[in-house]
């Protein structure tokens, strides 16, 4: 259940592939650090680097999205709103509560299949309309 790069996630865009590479790396640490009791500090440092470099990403996406006139615009937005507003609630749960080892699996659930679903399907369809254009 790792988030471990393989090719199969390639969506055949450098730029989106490469960022999608150091967010599978980040988020892999994130999950390694709570996993093994890693401190607050730690855990806390990864989140903020998840959260700033998934704004960039989903900004830079966006942009190629706009550029070349996307149609499927809308839905990627909202699904990157969707992601962000999950990473914040993760924060906000982690601040509160703490790390136990349901919330380590959940985190890691629900990370995971979001990429998942969000890269084989929408980020695999925008790469595929953009090597046509």
């Amino acid at each position: 259940m790792g988030m471990k790069w393989e090719e199969k996630w390639s969506v055949g865009v450098d730029k989106i592939d490469t960022q999608h590479q150091e967010l599978f790396n980040r988020i892999d640490q994130l999950v390694t650090a709570m996993k093994t009791g890693k401190g607050k500090d730690e855990v806390i440092g990864t989140l903020d680097f998840l959260e700033e470099y998934v704004i960039k990403h989903f900004n830079d996406e966006e942009e190629l999205q706009k550029k070349n006139n996307y149609p499927k615009y809308e839905i990627q937005h909202r699904g990157h709103e969707e992601f962000k507003d999950s990473l914040r609630e993760l924060r906000r749960v982690f601040e509160t509560t703490g790390i136990s080892a349901i919330f380590v699996i959940n985190v890691q659930q629900k990370i995971s299949n979001w990429w998942r679903k969000h890269i084989l399907e929408l980020d695999r369809d925008l790469g595929n309309f953009l090597r046509k254009s």
